[in-house]
């Protein structure tokens, strides 16, 4: 798992490589170093983003959020037949969200994704979707509220090793034995 999250790492190291070479400003640290981002909730619900694209070839409208991911090949056909909306809705309210709380939902999003297995490139521009931002922002809400009270929500997951669940910092709390 841990080689799996380093590759992605990796192969984002070369997308904004092959995006700056392309001809796009791409920024994907502040001046200080650190990441973009952003946490409300006191920290409770809090992201950081790929990068943000400041400038560019012309057809383009900036700035524009930039997310990528590294997909193995059935995962990268299925964004390439159905799209980010339909193939990766985790991917898209993670868009959604990020254009939202970082005001960048003036422009569409670039997303990019690399095919792990051929290294082909697949590229998105992606509409904010307020509808789908303020969903997410609803149900994380109600997440940080059941957690505050002490409450379980119901499992997303029928089985604890899902791979969701496995990399879950709740994973114990959650599946631990109620008595």
């Amino acid at each position: 798992m841990l080689r799996i999250f380093e590759r992605g790492h990796v192969m984002e190291e070369c997308m904004v490589q092959w995006l700056c070479t392309a001809g796009f400003d791409l920024r994907t640290r502040k001046p200080n170093g650190e990441q973009f981002g952003f946490s409300v909730v006191d920290g409770r619900l809090q992201g950081h983003i790929d990068g943000v694209i400041v400038n560019g070839p012309e057809g383009f409208a900036y700035p524009a959020l930039w997310e990528n991911k590294c997909l193995g090949s059935k995962s990268w056909r299925e964004l390439e037949k159905n799209q980010l909306a339909v193939a990766k809705p985790v991917y898209a309210a993670q868009v959604a969200l990020y254009q939202a709380y970082l005001e960048l939902h003036e422009h569409p999003a670039l997303f990019t994704a690399l095919n792990a297995d051929t290294m082909e490139i697949y590229s998105e521009l992606v509409p904010f979707d307020a509808s789908l931002a303020q969903r997410m922002s609803d149900r994380a809400v109600k997440v940080i509220s059941a957690t505050e009270a002490d409450e379980l929500l119901p499992r997303s997951f029928n089985d604890s090793t899902h791979f969701e669940c496995r990399m879950c910092s709740w994973q114990d709390r959650c599946w631990r034995t109620l008595t």
